[in-house]
């Protein structure tokens, strides 16, 4: 039974946590609107935040003026308070990245893996360079409220498994959390790395004034990330957003997932590389794609638009389905600019049916596509998810 000290105390808990929470993901506040959007009293207000300012957690910032010309002062979090990592695992890549509460990137490093290499050995060189990057900013276990981290594929949210649906990657089948719990003590927030691309240009890129977005990565691979109200959707287990394993043509080549026909295969860049090497030679890479595409070369452009206008007309089932008011188009082939994206788009509002396509805008995404900037999305999501959890606890050490 618990006494009436006990429910005090855990109340006074659970309001200190609603108000780093609103800080944390709505910025700096005055304390009144504190008071209201918690339905509690300013006098509560004022006690939880004159606790968290003592313990150096919460900052009073410098009065804004209103209307009348009257200021208020505004409480923020302290940016230095504590720190969150992000680490996104691509095919070839790996990515670290550390940042403060305000999501200001504090360290970061990255480096090339080869494909063959397991999960394990992949986790335990990042583990290694987390280590050096902390050491190097002065930043203590203690201060780390939580990591981020991206993988390929679908993750099971329930067994923090990767789906088997792609025999033979890294990840596949991988118990991610025990594998980063193994050698990194910090609270752990799996996500699908496309996902977290997709995040950080919700927070920082094309994304940052749209409530309703849908974000598609054309890479390797072909991901979707949906935010509704601001909120990104994972589906039931947390295995949403394998767009590129939907089917275009059932009767279409055999995709190593099991289907026949998927979007990846034909708009994956090992497609595209496949249509370009024979004019652009049979060691043609990525960025030779890019710097040719952008000299008008006329086979880049050929095949970029029929892929792109292939895409948009997939796209506009997506979009007569989900109904959002912002599609951001990125990954590697979105760096190709007009000859992709003109196509894509003009495909899209074609077959997308008259009322949904009356307010849809397609975008090219603003951030670099890669582990660097899913990484960032990564630390970014940790914040958001901790300040969820008994982990925001950590912040002043409360």
């Amino acid at each position: 039974m618990q006494t009436k000290g006990g429910a005090l105390k855990g109340l006074r808990t659970n309001n200190r946590r609603q108000v780093l929470e609103l800080l944390l993901n709505e910025g700096p506040m005055h304390r009144a609107e504190l008071a209201r959007r918690m339905k509690t009293s300013r006098t509560t207000i004022t006690n939880i935040t004159n606790e968290l300012l003592e313990r150096e957690v919460v900052l009073n910032r410098a009065p804004d003026q209103d209307t009348s010309g009257h200021g208020h002062e505004l409480v923020a979090i302290n940016p230095s308070a504590g720190y969150s990592l992000g680490l996104d695992f691509t095919l070839d890549q790996v990515a670290i990245n550390v940042s403060d509460l305000a999501s200001s990137t504090v360290a970061q490093t990255s480096f090339a893996v080869d494909p063959a290499d397991t999960a394990e050995s992949r986790v335990a060189a990042a583990a290694v360079l987390v280590r050096q990057l902390l050491s190097r900013a002065g930043i203590d276990d203690a201060s780390i409220v939580g990591m981020g981290v991206g993988v390929p594929g679908q993750i099971d949210r329930r067994t923090y498994k990767v789906g088997g649906s792609i025999p033979g990657q890294a990840w596949s089948l991988v118990d991610v959390r025990t594998t980063l719990a193994n050698h990194l003590p910090f609270p752990i927030f799996l996500e699908n790395n496309s996902r977290l691309e997709g995040f950080a240009e919700q927070q920082w890129g094309a994304g940052k004034d749209s409530e309703n977005m849908l974000y598609l990565n054309f890479s390797s691979g072909v991901g979707l990330a949906l935010f509704d109200a601001g909120h990104l959707y994972r589906g039931s287990i947390g295995a949403a957003g394998e767009v590129g394993h939907m089917s275009t043509d059932i009767n279409g080549p055999a995709c190593p997932c099991g289907n026949r026909g998927c979007l990846v295969l034909r708009t994956g860049t090992a497609h595209v590389l496949s249509l370009l090497r024979p004019a652009l030679g049979a060691t043609a890479t990525w960025d030779d794609v890019l710097q040719e595409t952008s000299a008008g070369n006329p086979t880049c452009l050929s095949v970029l638009s029929e892929i792109g206008t292939m895409a948009g007309r997939f796209l506009a089932g997506i979009s007569n389905l989900l109904d959002p008011e912002l599609m951001v188009i990125g990954g590697e082939l979105a760096q190709t600019g007009e000859p992709f994206m003109g196509p894509l788009t003009t495909a899209l509002k074609l077959h997308t049916l008259p009322l949904t396509g009356s307010h849809l805008r397609v975008v090219q995404a603003v951030l670099p596509p890669g582990a660097s900037t899913g990484a960032r999305g990564g630390a970014a999501l940790a914040l958001r998810e901790m300040a969820g959890t008994s982990a925001i606890d950590k912040l002043g050490a409360i």
